[in-house]
């Protein structure tokens, strides 16, 4: 829309992740069968486990670090960071075609290849990101699209939605769960089907503002296979910092014990393979029984009082809430941008200029409305919602060597 005189770059749009080392100081864990949890307390980990046949250890690694902060993992969940991603202000003075919201998070953005003002169609992807702050939520949707030449520039003639993330985060801001749906899986891998299939999954569960255990599900519903997942549990001392994980995954399960050397600035971290069935408690009484044979649940959930709160088996799906497919019509009828519903006293001209700053591009209103408007377009209902493509020329377009 006119009145946003900003850049997006594609290359980092989409390409923050979290990068760090998982580490710690051995203090208080109960991370332990009933045989081991006496000896927690006064042995290093490692120790344990190097003498329990059930483990086999896989590496060692030694890292340094200056400590100055409580230990956290890099978890699952930081690939999407990118959702609530601030840009610099110097950042946002080089774009053009996005829209940012007060906190310099995006809510718009226009990616398109160089011959966008040339004489033919040209490729282009629209990225739309929705904030519900009240509600804790965001969402955001990805197009592909095509751009149509239109007096000195380009209007966004079609565009085909391909993928609906929506993501649900605490008070605090942390993310509980996200669900994806796109047109690449299914029925049609190249991205053609009718239908948003559901791809992927994500859940998360935290304690006294820790992230204690998230799950990661990718889905391949529409085709012969059952998905795959990865499950993993945190376990921190008095201090707050990571001093083991577990990741559970259709093929193996893997033990990760961190010990943080504070007279040397040493992290040594430990990684192990499970090779039998093995039961993790917590400081809570609650237990995860770990099985990674077929056959058996893969993971087991119990309360203190025994009552069974989660149950993952290998080869099989997961119900994180979500929808088989979503049709894409029905998601479009839920969006805001780049539509508008017809007030009493509006016309397509006094649309197009509060909008384009243009008056005359009313007729581009009506010509992407047509089957909702009709023929005549100063038969204009209120209540009737249009479409407002996306349109530039070369001031507003910049495009690279």
């Amino acid at each position: 829309m006119k009145g946003i005189p900003i850049r997006w770059k594609l290359s980092v749009c989409m390409g923050l992740l979290l990068s760090g080392i998982l580490y710690a100081f051995g203090g208080r864990v109960f991370a332990a069968d009933s045989r081991e949890a006496g000896e927690c307390s006064e042995r290093p980990l490692h120790e344990i486990y190097e003498e329990d046949d059930r483990f086999r250890l896989v590496s060692q690694e030694t890292f340094a670090y200056e400590k100055e902060q409580p230990i956290r993992p890099n978890s699952l969940g930081s690939q999407y960071l990118w959702v609530n991603q601030s840009y610099e202000e110097e950042e946002i003075e080089k774009s053009c075609h996005a829209k940012f919201d007060g906190q310099n998070r995006l809510l718009y953005a226009l990616g398109y290849t160089a011959n966008i003002l040339g004489d033919s169609s040209s490729y282009c992807e629209e990225r739309i990101y929705e904030r519900d702050e009240t509600g804790h939520a965001r969402r955001y949707l990805y197009f592909k699209s095509n751009s149509i030449p239109y007096e000195n520039g380009y209007y966004i003639g079609f565009r085909y939605l391909f993928e609906d993330s929506e993501f649900q985060y605490d008070e605090e801001g942390r993310l509980l769960r996200c669900l994806t749906y796109r047109r690449n899986v299914g029925s049609d891998p190249n991205g053609y089907s009718e239908e948003l299939f559901f791809d992927r999954g994500y859940q998360a569960e935290y304690e006294d503002g820790r992230l204690t255990a998230e799950l990661q599900y990718y889905d391949y519903w529409g085709t012969n296979e059952t998905g795959s997942w990865e499950y993993r549990i945190y376990q921190y001392d008095e201090q707050g910092d990571c001093v083991l994980w577990v990741a559970v995954t259709e093929d193996e399960i893997q033990l990760c014990c961190l010990e943080y050397q504070e007279e040397t600035g040493q992290l040594e971290q430990y990684t192990y393979q499970v090779l039998e069935d093995w039961v993790l408690s917590c400081e809570d009484g609650s237990t995860y029984e770990l099985r990674p044979q077929y056959g058996k649940p893969a993971v087991r959930k119990a309360a203190a009082n025994g009552t069974v709160e989660r149950e993952l088996f290998y080869g099989k799906g997961m119900d994180l809430g979500q929808q088989h497919y979503q049709m894409p019509e029905e998601v479009e009828a839920t969006l805001e941008d780049h539509y508008y519903v017809v007030a009493p006293g509006d016309c397509l001209w006094s649309i197009a200029g509060r909008c384009y700053g243009q008056g005359g591009r009313c007729d581009l209103i009506w010509r992407m409305n047509l089957g909702v408007i009709g023929l005549d377009p100063d038969l204009l209902m209120p209540g009737t919602r249009l479409y407002l493509p996306e349109a530039g020329n070369a001031q507003d377009t910049r495009v690279e060597d």
